[in-house]
């Protein structure tokens, strides 16, 4: 095997994900590769497509639930990718910049909407490659352009095209990996507005989603329009629902958090259980949001 020289330690740098991922779950990958740059990120994508090693991106480790021991292949971390260049009409951001720390500053850096995303975790890249969002905007209502290596180890840009992203959806979702992301800005914006947007969704989701415990956000997509999963778990009777560690989240159903040591098999038991509840209560069946990697 011919691994990229410029990382000799990835397999010692392998340690569990566990550490890694909001769930506090996961096992230990084969290897565990972080690029300090995008030249050395396609240097890893195009050595595990010559040489057939399965190859796992990690964000800010949210919205992904591991499975427990070793898991074969490599992993890539975007965590070291953190620049940013603010320009006159534009700010890009790397990858591995911290989605909760940019929407905080978006209104003091005159990006328009992005405020209305507290709340989110995770990093850019993660975020921008599954069109996160929520009640008051998704990341792609600011988005201008996107940096991406695609699977074969290549760079490119592409500019956002009406209809490139819709519901936790995006033209880059496991065919490529975004190292950054270029934000609109817009000069005058009036920054106490954006502020006050800031300031009424994060009450908000303090008030309704349980944002200190351990978990992987929403598992299930919304079934359709105006059908919100945690709704129909919600009407199931499944709030505080337990295997093991891994409980139904008593403050919002569309959760489930690790109270304590929850395993992966624990965390899949329960998803399996609501998924069995909801269809034979309601006849929706519910679609995972959260990444399973196994």
């Amino acid at each position: 095997m011919v691994w990229p020289s410029a990382f000799p330690e990835a397999r010692a740098r392998a340690g569990a994900l566990a550490e890694r991922t909001s769930f506090r779950i996961g096992g230990t990958p084969e290897f565990l590769f972080e690029p300090t740059c995008v030249d050395e990120l396609a240097e890893v994508v195009a050595a595990c497509r010559r040489e057939r090693v399965p190859l796992r991106v990690l964000g800010g480790g949210c919205n992904l639930l591991v499975a427990d021991g070793r898991l074969e292949g490599a992993v890539l971390s975007t965590t070291r990718l953190r620049h940013e260049v603010r320009l006159d009409r534009t700010v890009e951001v790397g990858a591995g910049v911290s989605f909760p720390g940019l929407v905080s500053r978006a209104a003091d850096l005159g990006i328009p909407r992005l405020s209305g995303c507290p709340g989110i975790p995770g990093s850019v890249g993660g975020v921008v490659a599954m069109n996160a969002g929520g009640r008051f905007g998704c990341v792609s209502d600011a988005l201008v352009e996107v940096e991406a290596v695609d699977l074969d180890g290549r760079r490119h840009r592409r500019a956002v095209e009406p209809g490139d992203f819709g519901y936790r959806t995006s033209p880059f979702l496991d065919a490529a990996v975004v190292t950054a992301a270029v934000f609109r800005r817009e000069e005058p914006l009036d920054r106490d507005a954006e502020r006050r947007r800031f300031l009424e969704a994060a009450a908000w989701k303090r008030a309704t989603q349980p944002l200190s415990a351990a978990s992987a956000g929403c598992v299930f997509k919304n079934p359709g329009p105006g059908r919100s999963a945690g709704a129909l778990i919600d009407q199931t009777g499944l709030k505080g629902e337990r295997v093991g560690d891994a409980v139904v989240s008593p403050v919002h159903a569309n959760f489930i958090v690790n109270d304590g040591a929850a395993s992966f098999r624990d965390v899949t038991a329960l998803i399996g259980r609501v998924r069995e509840r909801v269809l034979d209560a309601t006849g929706a069946s519910l679609e995972l949001e959260v990444r399973l990697w196994q």
